[in-house]
Formats: C-alpha cells, sequence, structure tokens
C-alpha cells in the first residue's frame, strides 16, 4: 500500500472539517471558541482544524467527540456522510467567514485610526 499523496491528506483533512461543521451544527454548542473550551484545547489549535489545515490526532478526535456530547464512532460518521455538496456548503462557509473577517478587521483599523485623529 502507497503512502497517501499530498492531495489525498489535503482532501481528507477538508473532509474531517466539513465533519466538524456539520457536527457542530448539529450540537448545543455553536461555536468552535466553545467547543475548543469544552475540549480543553487552544481556540487557534480548533480554528486550524475547523479549517483542514491541520492534522487530527485520535486524541483529539476523542476530546473533540466527547466535547459534542457524541461518541468517537458518530463524529466518524459525520466524516464518513460527507458528500460533495457538504464540501461546497462548507467552502462557502468557509468564504463568508473570510469577508466577515475582513469587514470586521476594516471595521476595527476604523476605529483605531478615528481614536488617533480625536
Amino acid at each position: 500500500m502507497k503512502a497517501q499523496e499530498k492531495e489525498e491528506k489535503i482532501a481528507i483533512k477538508l473532509r474531517y472539517a466539513a465533519g466538524l461543521y456539520k457536527a457542530l451544527k448539529d450540537s448545543p454548542i455553536k461555536s468552535y471558541r466553545k467547543l475548543a473550551k469544552e475540549a480543553g484545547m487552544e481556540p487557534a489549535h480548533i480554528q486550524k482544524v475547523s479549517v483542514g489545515k491541520l492534522d487530527v490526532t485520535l486524541t483529539t478526535t476523542i476530546a473533540i467527540a466527547q466535547a459534542l456530547g457524541i461518541s468517537f464512532s458518530k463524529l466518524s460518521a459525520y466524516y464518513d456522510a460527507v458528500t460533495d455538496a457538504d464540501i461546497k456548503e462548507f467552502l462557502a462557509y468557509l468564504e463568508e467567514q473570510k469577508i466577515l473577517r475582513g469587514k470586521n478587521k476594516k471595521n476595527l483599523n476604523s476605529h483605531k485610526s478615528k481614536k488617533k485623529k480625536h
């Protein structure tokens, strides 16, 4: 069996992130920040996982599942059930978040520059 190609690994991480997104939407926890707190992890770590930038260890996956109040098997089922449509929806969500963060940064910078002028 050959080692996974780089593109395959990227696809797996993206699929995991999309599955996590679906699991989070179905849970009483509605933010990645709260998920990080419940899982005992740094928000930055969960953020990287949530966008598919980080390979996830088994212990991290179990901690995430427990924080969501589901079993490891149930979280794995979310991964297994991810469709191409789910990936498209997830990528659209990520783009929307980039836009919102960009607007927030512009508003924050605008606010800071106004403070300096006063």
